[in-house]
């Protein structure tokens, strides 16, 4: 598909939503209605081992999870490059 400049820019000042996944792990619907405050989940990855980046559900890099002025953030360590990035814009039809 060719994507004109004015595609191009159209997606550029598209918002999206950005999500974070430290990890994941499976369990029951009852172990989960039998969790109280101070339970701990297991996830499936081990600790350091970063979050993955995803944007409208896909998943497009990998980074170091960091704190900035006490708040969460992401060191981007690893991504999709751009122009796969701006095809799976235009493929999924989100612009």
């Amino acid at each position: 598909m060719e994507i004109t400049t004015q595609d191009y820019n159209v997606l550029v000042d598209t918002e999206a939503v950005v999500d974070v996944i430290l990890g994941h792990t499976d369990i029951t619907v009852k172990d989960f209605l039998d969790f109280t405050e101070g339970d701990i989940i297991a996830l499936n990855k081990v600790a350091g081992g970063g979050g993955d980046i995803f944007v409208n559900e896909r998943v497009i890099g990998i980074g170091d999870i960091i704190v900035i002025d006490e708040k969460l953030a992401i060191r981007v360590q690893d991504s999709m490059s751009p122009e796969k990035v701006v095809n799976f814009f235009f493929d999924e039809k989100t612009v």
